[in-house]
């Protein structure tokens, strides 16, 4: 392995980039079954991973307007309503350029809120799945999904 390599190796420890995650989620409703599928895809090197997981967070964003002195501002308060993380699949060794799908049912509870923006309230759900890996875990980033309550 030449100093490059080494470099490179380093580079994907720091930054998460020994593979890249993808998550589709659909939208649906609180209380049915919905379905998480994590595709994976290697870099060039082996990948030693203790599990695929998936976070999972809602959060209810009020928004106000307050008098300052330097005239009217939006204060905006942030509260966490749901947050939980899942494991997908325990851990192994997935080969260098290579591609792995994993998929997960979950059931969010039905009375929890519905995704909603109005009022100067928004409550978002959002997803992210990822690599728990030696170093910064590569990981899909936060992708929001529609939930309703079902009718």
């Amino acid at each position: 392995m030449g100093i490059f390599d080494k470099l490179k190796n380093a580079a994907n420890f720091v930054t998460g980039g020994g593979a890249s995650v993808e998550l589709a989620i659909p939208d649906g409703n609180l209380g049915s079954p919905l379905i998480a599928t994590v595709h994976i895809k290697t870099k060039k090197d082996n990948l030693e991973v203790k599990n695929v997981y998936l976070n999972i967070r809602c959060s209810e964003t009020t928004k106000e307007e307050i008098s300052t002195e330097d005239g009217p501002e939006i204060k905006e308060n942030e509260e966490v309503l749901y947050d939980n993380k899942l494991i997908i699949a325990e851990g192994s060794t997935f080969e260098g350029g290579k591609e792995y799908s994993f998929s997960k049912e979950i059931v969010l509870p039905q009375d929890s809120k519905a995704t909603m923006s109005e009022n100067n309230v928004d409550i978002i759900w959002e997803f992210q799945a990822g690599l728990d890996v030696k170093g910064n875990d590569p990981d899909s980033g936060w992708i929001k999904v529609n939930l309703t309550n079902p009718q």
